[in-house]
């Protein structure tokens, strides 16, 4: 038989394998939504978040940065004083919708600009994931490395990262992302790079420990004997046995790292050119009296965002270690 011809011929072992890949996947996440019920909510909420993040123009209704405005019927060409004291829009051919409660046309209401706040929600949907999870990939990959090496070789480079790792820990957090805010330009990018650098410490410190406990077991020991490599020891049995660390610091991280940027962006350093829920809820605050919606519906984003992170991150926690696999 031809070659050709075998290639199209597949191998019931690969198609076994892959049906057993794929079943014991959805058996997994069925035992884990079981088990593991306000995990399960938490990755319920944290699906629907990414599906509205990349369906954003499909689900948003509107431009978040289209003005809505219409035209004025008591518009005057040259008003009198009297004619601006009645009306202070007489003046003006469009009156912009500012501050509309919610209703049939804007879900949310409208912001001072008269944007749409739902739009606005939607998109900052976007700039949260974005910064929640390439932040909390940089500070887990930065902990691998730094807390990977550290604690495999330990002796005098240990003694000089760890040093630099607690100085690094003594800054404020928050008060060091100010910092960056003002002395550069406060970028999208720049905030995920500073919260990456600032998750450092934590991260590297997990990880250390774990291969520390991984770099005294006796399969280490015997690969060691056996003359094999540090860096196939490392990456063969080392890094393999802290997935669970890595899992977590992950999962867990990128709750921490939305609430910073909210953080930054409620104080009016956060990053420029994006839609924030921490800048919805700050600009909402000068008419909340009057018009609460901008600042409650943000909030109540941010808040669910964040719950929904740490409840999943919770529950992997305990999925993963097995002292708390009885827990739910």
């Amino acid at each position: 038989m031809s070659s050709a011809t075998d290639i199209l011929i597949e191998d019931p072992l690969q198609e076994t394998k892959r049906s057993g890949l794929i079943g014991g996947f959805f058996g997994a996440l069925q035992s884990f939504y079981v088990k593991k019920t306000l995990g399960a909510v938490g990755l319920t909420i944290i699906l629907v978040l990414v599906i509205v993040a990349v369906f954003a123009p499909f689900l948003s209704r509107y431009d978040p940065s289209f003005t809505f405005q219409s035209e004025n019927p008591d518009y005057k060409t040259n008003p009198s004083i009297a004619d601006l004291a009645k009306n202070s829009n007489a003046g003006s051919p469009m009156i912009v919708a500012q501050l509309q409660q919610p209703d049939s046309e804007h879900w949310f209401g409208t912001t001072r600009a008269g944007r749409d706040i739902f739009a606005r929600i939607i998109y900052g949907t976007r700039t949260s994931l974005a910064v929640g999870i390439i932040a909390s990939v940089l500070a887990v990959g930065l902990g691998i490395f730094v807390g990977g090496v550290c604690g495999y070789y330990l002796g005098w480079l240990d003694l000089l990262v760890q040093r630099v790792i607690d100085t690094l820990q003594a800054l404020p957090s928050l008060v060091l992302l100010l910092l960056v805010g003002q002395t550069f330009e406060p970028s999208l990018t720049n905030v995920i790079i500073t919260m990456g650098v600032i998750g450092l410490p934590i991260t590297s410190r997990l990880i250390r420990s774990a291969v520390l406990a991984i770099r005294a077991s006796t399969f280490v020991e015997a690969a060691a004997a056996l003359g094999a490599s540090d860096s196939r020891i490392m990456f063969r049995h080392v890094f393999p046995n802290i997935g669970s660390v890595v899992i977590i610091s992950f999962t867990i991280g990128i709750g921490a790292y939305i609430l910073f940027e909210a953080s930054l962006s409620f104080l009016g350093v956060g990053p420029m050119g994006v839609i924030s829920w921490g800048r919805m809820v700050n600009e909402g605050r000068a008419s909340i009296d009057i018009h609460p919606w901008m600042t409650v519906f943000s909030g109540a984003a941010l808040s669910l965002t964040v719950v929904a992170f740490n409840l999943f991150g919770d529950a992997i926690r305990d999925v993963l270690d097995p002292r708390l696999r009885g827990s739910r």
